[in-house]
C-alpha cells in the first residue's frame, strides 16, 4: 500500500487562470433572473437576492465593475451596489453572453464547478452570521466577500480537472490553505496576481496571506481554548478579530459541512469556530443547522450544505475521490475516503459526466469520453442517465421500495452507461456471502446468476465491502486482484468489469457489477467515473427512502 501521488499542477496554467475574463453561472440563476426581468418594472434591490444566489454572477458583475470604475470594489458590498454602478443594460448584456452549467451536468469538471459555487454560497450566509456576532464588519460586505473568497479555484476547476484533488484534500481533513500549497504550490506570487486579476475584495485577498491566518501552533491553542481565556495570547486574539478569519472560518466550516455535516473534521471546525467566536457550542450549533436549511431553501438544492445527509439515521459523508493524472500510477481500485491505493496500471486522464471528479489536462472532454482499444462502440443515453440521477436525488421515495430502486439502478449501468450487462450482489444476514440477486441483461440460464462468493476468507470482496470503495477489473490487472478467490467465482467474471461497494446509510450492504462484453471497447476512466457516480448517488438514495420509510412505519402512515 502506498500513498496516493498528487501531481502538482502544470505552472504553465497559471498563465490561463490569471486570464479569466468570466465565469460560467448556474442555469436556474439565469432562468430566475430573465423571469424576473420581464417584470414591467424591476429594481435592483429585487434582482440582487436572486444575483446573490450564484457567487459566480456576483464575480462576474464585480470585475465588470471594476473594469469600468476602477477602484470601486471596496464600495461594494453587493449585488445591488453593482447594479448601481452598471446599470440595468449591463446586466442584460452580461446575462446574453453568459455561459451556463447545467443543472446535472455530464462532464466531471463541471459537476465539482457547481459544487463549488453552491457552497460558497452557504460560507456567504454563515460568514454573514459571524460577522453580526463578532460585530467587526457588515453582515452584507462579509455574506459579499466570503462567496467570492474561493474564486481562483473555480477558475482552476474550469481550466485543469486534477484541480478537483484540492476537494479531495480537504475532504480528508486538510485545510483549505494546506490543500492549494498541496495542488497548486506554495507560490505566493501566483496567488497575487490572480486575485489582483479577479478584482478580489481585500477581505478576500487576506484569506490568502499568511500574515492574516494563525500559524499551526496557535491554530492547536485555538482548537482547545478560547484564547480569551488564557494569558499571554493577545496576538492570537487580535488576529481572531482580522476581517479575513471570517472569511477563512466560513468557508472551512462550509465546506466540511457540505460533505460530512456529522464527521469529524466537521466537528473540529465547528469547535475552532465556537473558540474563535467566543461562544459556547450549545448556542453555534443550531445556527449552524438553521443556516444549511435557509441555504437550501434559498439554492432549491441540498448539494451545497450536506443537509440531505442528515437525513440517514446514521452518519453519512460524501468524501471527494482522489483523480489520478497522466503520470499517476494506481491499480485501479479507489476507496471513497481514504488516502492509500495499490498502485499498478495507469490512470488516464478524463472527464466524466458524474460528481466524482477526474484527471488530466491535454485532450479535449470529447475527446477524453470516448472508450478506446475496441470494435465495438457502446451506446451512452446521457438523457436517460440525467433523468434517472434526477430522480434519485430529488424523488427517492418515487421508486417505492428499493427493490424498485436496485432495478432502476441497474437500467442505469445498462441503459445509461450501455454496459451490457449489470447486477448487485448483497450480503447475506450473517455478512458471510455475497450472492447476486438483482440483475439486468443476464439470461436465464447464464452462469454468472451461480455467483455466490465465500467471505469468511480475504479476499478482493471482503476488502471492498470494508468501506465505500470501487475497482475496475482490467485484462492486465484482473490476476492480480482475483487471485485469493476460486476458480468457480473467476470464470464468471468478464475480463472487462466495474465494481463498487453500496450502502443504505450505514456500512456497505452489497455490491453493483457492470460487464463489457469482450469484443466492446475498453471501460474507460470516464465510464468507470460515471459508474462510481451512479452507485454513490444510488446509495444516497436508498439511506433517504430507509430513513421515511421507517419514520412513516414509526407513525403508522403507508409506505
Amino acid at each position: 500500500m502506498t500513498q496516493l501521488t498528487i501531481t502538482p499542477a502544470p505552472a504553465d496554467l497559471w498563465k490561463d487562470i490569471r486570464s479569466t475574463e468570466t465565469f460560467p453561472i448556474l442555469a436556474e440563476t439565469r432562468d430566475r433572473i430573465r423571469q424576473q426581468m420581464q417584470q414591467a418594472r424591476v429594481s435592483f434591490d429585487e434582482l440582487a437576492p436572486s444575483i446573490e444566489s450564484d457567487p459566480a454572477l456576483c464575480m462576474n458583475l464585480l470585475m465588470l465593475a471594476a473594469r469600468q470604475h476602477p477602484g470601486c470594489v471596496e464600495q461594494i458590498s453587493g449585488a445591488a451596489g453593482c447594479l448601481s454602478l452598471l446599470g440595468m443594460q449591463e446586466l442584460v448584456k452580461l446575462m446574453k453572453k453568459m455561459t451556463v452549467i447545467e443543472p446535472w451536468p455530464e462532464k466531471q469538471n463541471e459537476i465539482a464547478y457547481r459544487r463549488a459555487i453552491m457552497c460558497a454560497r452557504f460560507a456567504g450566509n454563515l460568514a454573514a452570521e459571524w460577522s453580526a456576532i463578532k460585530g467587526t464588519q457588515s453582515s452584507s460586505y462579509a455574506r459579499w466577500s466570503t462567496m467570492l473568497t474561493m474564486a481562483p479555484l473555480w477558475s482552476w476547476l474550469l481550466h485543469w480537472p486534477q484541480a478537483a484533488n484540492w476537494q479531495y484534500r480537504v475532504s480528508q481533513g486538510d485545510s483549505l490553505q494546506r490543500a492549494a500549497e498541496q495542488i497548486f504550490g506554495a507560490d505566493e506570487k501566483h496567488w497575487l496576481l490572480v486575485l489582483r486579476h479577479l478584482h478580489m475584495p481585500q477581505m478576500a485577498q487576506q484569506v490568502y496571506s499568511p500574515e492574516d491566518k494563525p500559524d499551526s501552533r496557535q491554530w492547536r491553542i485555538l482548537r482547545h481554548h478560547d484564547p480569551r481565556d488564557l494569558d499571554n495570547q493577545r496576538p492570537l486574539i487580535h488576529l481572531c478579530q482580522a476581517p479575513a478569519m471570517t472569511s477563512l472560518m466560513a468557508n472551512q466550516l462550509a465546506w466540511h459541512l457540505h460533505m460530512a455535516p456529522t464527521g469529524k473534521h466537521t466537528e473540529r471546525w465547528l469547535t475552532l469556530t465556537c473558540h474563535w467566536l467566543g461562544k459556547p457550542l450549545h448556542q453555534i450549533a443550531p445556527k449552524v443547522r438553521l443556516l444549511q436549511l435557509q441555504t437550501s431553501r434559498q439554492q432549491h438544492s441540498t448539494l451545497g450544505t450536506g443537509l440531505h445527509l442528515l437525513l440517514s439515521p446514521h452518519p453519512v459523508a460524501e468524501p471527494y475521490p482522489f483523480i489520478a493524472g497522466d503520470d499517476a500510477a494506481h491499480d485501479g481500485t479507489d476507496t471513497t475516503g481514504t488516502e492509500t491505493a495499490t498502485t499498478q496500471t495507469k490512470a488516464a486522464a478524463t472527464t466524466a459526466a458524474t460528481t466524482t471528479t477526474e484527471a488530466g489536462k491535454p485532450e479535449s472532454a470529447e475527446a477524453q469520453s470516448q472508450p478506446s482499444g475496441g470494435d465495438e462502440a457502446r451506446h451512452i443515453d446521457h438523457a436517460y442517465m440525467k433523468k434517472l440521477l434526477n430522480q434519485l436525488q430529488q424523488e427517492p421515495d418515487s421508486f417505492g421500495d428499493w427493490h424498485f430502486l436496485m432495478k432502476c439502478m441497474l437500467k442505469g449501468v445498462t441503459e445509461g452507461l450501455g454496459l451490457p450487462q449489470a447486477c448487485v450482489a448483497l450480503l447475506n444476514k450473517d455478512k458471510t456471502r455475497l450472492k447476486i440477486i438483482y440483475t439486468e441483461g443476464v439470461s436465464a440460464d447464464d452462469p454468472l446468476r451461480r455467483f455466490n462468493v465465500d467471505l469468511t476468507r480475504p479476499s478482493l470482496f471482503t476488502r471492498l465491502l470494508e468501506k465505500t470503495a470501487g475497482l475496475m477489473l482490467t485484462p492486465d490487472n484482473r490476476e492480480k486482484f482475483l487471485n485469493h478467490l476460486p476458480a468457480s467465482v473467476t470464470d464468471l467474471i468478464p475480463s472487462q468489469s466495474v465494481m463498487m461497494s453500496i450502502n443504505a446509510g450505514a456500512s456497505p450492504i452489497g455490491l453493483v457489477m457492470g460487464f463489457a462484453d469482450a469484443q466492446q471497447a475498453e471501460i474507460s476512466q470516464a465510464e468507470y467515473a460515471g459508474f462510481k457516480n451512479l452507485c454513490m448517488i444510488a446509495s444516497q438514495s436508498l439511506a433517504t427512502l430507509r430513513a421515511n420509510t421507517l419514520k412513516n412505519k414509526a407513525a403508522g402512515r403507508p409506505h
